[in-house]
């Protein structure tokens, strides 16, 4: 053998490579493969349901914008709605307190045109009685100038004296 080769030394070589390959094949190769696939199809199947959530998520959030939407409208409509009920209640309000100054206005009114009518009565009532005492007393009392005279400013005193009286007491 030129150089010192053996052939069966060569192919005894090859055999344990051959044998060592087939070891680490079934000992490292598989189980790394398995494993690796394992792996994949793990991550395969998180990015599926982390899809799925995506999905799910926008769905969510697109039903929570419509919901929101529509409470906005429904708030704005009721915000609305209490307004012109508030601005209605306001006017009646109004409405009626003006009517009760009137009804007030129109009974006071009355009041004082009564006051009024019964002050002049009572005063035409006094003026006759003082007419018929000044006249009693010029008939009863013997007529003199001086007498008449007296008489006379008696009379106008008293119904001044009860005209201002009557005015004071308005």
């Amino acid at each position: 053998m030129p150089l010192n080769i053996d052939i069966l030394q060569i192919l005894l070589h090859i055999l344990n490579f051959l044998i060592l390959v087939g070891g680490l094949t079934l000992l490292l190769f598989k189980p790394i493969n398995k494993f690796l696939e394992q792996r994949r199809t793990y991550f395969e199947k998180e990015e599926q349901r982390l899809r799925e959530n995506t999905a799910e998520t926008e769905r969510l959030q697109a039903e929570y914008e419509q919901k929101l939407k529509e409470a906005d409208e429904k708030i704005t409509e009721m915000r609305i709605a209490a307004e012109k009920e508030t601005s209605e209640i306001s006017k009646k309000t109004l409405a009626d307190a003006k009517e009760k100054a009137n009804a007030i206005i129109l009974a006071a009114e009355k009041d004082a045109e009564n006051r009024k009518e019964h002050i002049l009565d009572s005063a035409q009532t006094e003026i006759g009685e003082l007419v018929v005492t000044a006249t009693q007393k010029l008939l009863s009392d013997t007529v003199t100038p001086e007498r008449n005279s007296a008489l006379y400013d008696e009379f106008i005193r008293l119904a001044d004296k009860t005209v201002a009286d009557k005015r004071a007491s308005k």
